[in-house]
């Protein structure tokens, strides 16, 4: 088994199957959706102490004193955007934060490590940081405001024959999906 954020070419790797964050692009492959990881926005005590706690998301641009930990879209190397929205009432109000980052990363525990460090603020599913929080490490902000879940997909090529192994794999990923990242 291999773990990796980087996005992986299932056929040309000879890999039987993929846990994917995000949709499957890919359309020779085979999707089955899995999950859907909660997402929030966290900071250290100290981070916040320092910079502030943010109430508005569009306080993470410009020229503020705010900064994220960048996370690197795999294949494009472009640091990830964030929509968040609010909804009052009626009324929806909608962000896309890019904010200004100091460092970012492409791997989810360098990710998880800098935000840990005090070095911005991290969109995390809530099952990563939910120790965190339970510990004191992490704070969660911008609280009335969502992000849309991260769909989670298992995929596999059609021609993939589906051995004993690989379906008691398949059937483990579905289990733990089911407790910690339910699809609504």
């Amino acid at each position: 088994m291999g773990v990796s954020d980087r996005i992986v070419d299932v056929v040309g790797d000879n890999v039987d199957c993929v846990v994917r964050g995000g949709e499957v692009t890919v359309p020779s492959l085979i999707a089955r959706r899995v999950g859907e990881l909660q997402l929030g926005v966290y900071a250290t005590p100290g981070y916040l102490q320092r910079a502030g706690t943010p109430t508005h998301p569009g306080e993470l641009e410009g020229a503020t004193h705010h900064r994220i930990v960048g996370f690197l879209r795999s294949g494009t190397g472009r640091v990830a955007t964030m929509p968040m929205r609010r909804i009052r009432g009626a009324a929806e109000e909608f962000v896309e934060v890019r904010g200004r980052y100091v460092v970012s990363a492409d791997d989810g525990n360098a990710y998880l490590a800098a935000g840990l460090a005090g070095m911005g603020l991290l969109w995390l599913p809530s099952y990563m940081a939910k120790p965190h929080v339970a510990g004191g490490e992490l704070l969660p902000v911008l609280n009335d405001w969502q992000l849309d879940p991260m769909p989670m997909y298992l995929a596999y090529p059609p021609t993939r024959h589906v051995s004993a192994k690989l379906r008691a794999f398949m059937d483990w990923i579905d289990e733990l999906m089911a407790i910690h990242a339910p699809t609504n």
